[in-house]
C-alpha cells in the first residue's frame, strides 16, 4: 500500500497518481489554506463551506488516476476571502 498526495492553487489542476494502481481512498481533502505535508495534512484557518472529501473519492477512488480542477464552482464556496485558495490531498493506493 502508498500513499499519493497532491497540491495545487486555486484555477489550477491538480493531477492524483498511484503509478498504474487504483486509487483505494481519500484520506484528505481541503480547499482553502491547509497546512503541513504529505503525511500530515491538516485543515487551516478557513476551508471549503461544504466537505470536499467526497468530491475526491467520487472523482478518484476506483481509477489509476485523477485530476481536479482547483475552482470554487468545482468545489465549492470558502470562508477564506480574497485569499489564493489551495488544494491539498492524500490518498491510499
Amino acid at each position: 500500500m502508498g500513499i499519493a498526495c497532491g497540491n495545487a492553487f486555486e484555477k489550477k489542476t491538480l493531477e492524483l497518481s498511484c503509478q498504474g494502481k487504483p486509487i483505494a481512498g481519500v484520506l484528505f481533502a481541503s480547499f482553502g489554506d491547509p497546512q503541513g505535508s504529505c503525511g500530515s495534512f491538516i485543515k487551516g484557518t478557513c476551508d471549503a463551506e461544504e466537505d470536499v472529501l467526497p468530491i475526491l473519492q467520487k472523482e478518484c477512488v476506483g481509477n489509476d488516476s485523477c485530476s481536479i480542477e482547483v475552482t470554487e464552482e468545482k468545489l465549492g464556496k470558502t470562508t477564506c476571502g480574497d485569499i489564493v485558495k489551495r488544494l491539498a490531498v492524500e490518498a491510499v493506493c
